[in-house]
């Protein structure tokens, strides 16, 4: 009889298969979670423009039905009283005016407006006469030059510096032309 030792082979390691497998797992994995934060970015965008084509129409409605602009300043008939978000409870400018009219019940804004619309990126907001020169405008400050560049293409698509729509290069303003 013989004398026959059969032993076990222990696998060490992992097989190229099994390698393979876990790697295209890994990709999947990678692949659902950048697809799913490019989701999320797009939804803030477009929670933004939004945001900011409502205060556009606001202001057109307020203008038509109170014959003068919201949070215009006296001392300048046709200019806005600049309004910036670092004012927490403002109770003058453009924001506050069209929060009083109603005009922007569905934007879901309060009465200190400037500071509640920061848009979802961050950054301030304002209404003034600034970038745009000589014009009214609703500024968002701080942005980031690639999404002010989506943001300008979306509402306008004109051009970094033409158009009603524009931004600076170094991503302080985006302002969107109100008048």
């Amino acid at each position: 009889m013989l004398n026959c030792r059969c032993h076990a082979v222990r696998q060490q390691g992992y097989t190229v298969v099994e390698l393979a497998v876990g790697l295209v797992i890994l990709g999947m994995l990678i692949t659902v979670l950048l697809k799913g934060i490019a989701f999320i970015d797009n939804a803030r965008l477009q929670r933004d423009l939004r945001t900011m084509k409502g205060l556009h129409s606001a202001f057109l409605l307020y203008k038509d039905r109170y014959g003068h602009l919201p949070g215009e300043d006296a001392a300048h008939p046709g200019r806005f009283k600049t309004v910036l978000s670092t004012l927490q409870n403002s109770t003058e400018g453009l924001f506050y005016d069209l929060y009083r009219s109603g005009f922007t019940q569905t934007l879901v804004l309060e009465p200190g407006i400037g500071s509640a619309f920061k848009a979802t990126w961050g950054g301030g907001s304002g209404a003034n006469y600034g970038l745009i020169a000589g014009r009214n405008q609703l500024c968002i400050t701080d942005i980031d030059v690639e999404l002010a560049r989506s943001i300008e293409l979306r509402l306008d698509d004109a051009g970094r510096s033409s158009g009603d729509v524009k931004y600076t290069l170094n991503g302080s303003q985006l302002c969107m032309l109100l008048s």
